[in-house]
């Protein structure tokens, strides 16, 4: 399915249980609404909107920088095209930063918020720069970026495992424009550090989903923060950053169990 934003057409798919609870499962950097099947037929019997973020799969693009906060706005007129008031907010890795930027600007109509191998923090000064020397790259070879950056996402252990889900992640990111791509680069060093938001108590749940081996963050690190917030529903599992290839069993298990603490 498909609806206009700005002049381009967003993708999206429906999943689940049509009178169920809202739920937005939001991918991230050069993912689809794909990376989701793993997943959601094991999820819990709520309503599942799916959508592929401005610049990925089959959507649109609507500008050179993709900040987190058009995607935002992107995902709320998805609500409205639905007659939706409110949704929780899944998002993996860049999607768990744009759910944090829908929560921000739009919490009344936040139900829920789960970050999943995702953080709430800005960009430090050394990456910002590896996301400056990330977008060269791309422009210079797609192809040749994006087969030294998926599977970096994966913990090492796992590369060779799922080599064949590597070489189909590298496939579909193919298929995406450079501009998505870069635009997607740009907004994400671009973006606001969003701690506070997520570490405060809000008016809805949050949760926190990490990966103990994921290469792309400080595991341990997270974990103590976690613990000293304990009102978000936190779970750390054992593989990397790439969740719903290494372990979709368990991940299915935490989202659910993040579902029962949901009072819609």
């Amino acid at each position: 399915m498909y609806f206009s934003y700005k002049k381009t057409l967003v993708h999206y798919r429906i999943k689940g249980a049509l009178n169920g609870l809202p739920v937005l499962l939001i991918h991230g950097f050069t993912e689809n609404n794909r990376m989701w099947k793993p997943v959601y037929k094991n999820l819990d019997a709520n309503r599942y909107l799916i959508p592929d973020l401005l610049g990925h799969g089959k959507s649109g693009l609507t500008g050179e920088v993709l900040t987190m906060e058009e995607q935002a706005e992107m995902l709320r007129a998805l609500l409205d095209f639905q007659g939706i008031s409110r949704a929780v907010l899944v998002g993996h890795s860049m999607g768990g930063y744009i759910a944090l930027a829908f929560a921000e600007m739009f919490p009344g109509r936040t139900a829920g918020l789960v970050l999943l191998n995702s953080h709430p923090f800005a960009d430090g000064e050394a990456k910002a720069r590896a996301r400056d020397l990330a977008i060269r790259k791309a422009e210079t070879g797609k192809i040749a970026f994006l087969s030294e950056a998926i599977p970096g996402f994966f913990a090492p252990y796992n590369r060779e495992k799922h080599r064949e889900a590597i070489a189909k992640l590298i496939r579909q990111a193919a298929r995406m424009p450079v501009r998505g791509i870069t635009g997607a680069l740009a907004g994400m060093k671009l973006r606001k550090d969003r701690s506070k938001l997520f570490f405060a108590p809000a008016d809805y749940p949050t949760g926190w989903i990490i990966g103990r081996h994921d290469p792309l963050i400080d595991a341990g690190d997270f974990e103590k923060q976690a613990t000293a917030h304990p009102h978000i529903f936190f779970r750390i599992l054992p593989h990397g950053h790439m969740s719903y290839v290494e372990n979709p069993g368990e991940l299915t298990q935490a989202l659910n169990d993040f579902f029962q603490t949901l009072n819609p």
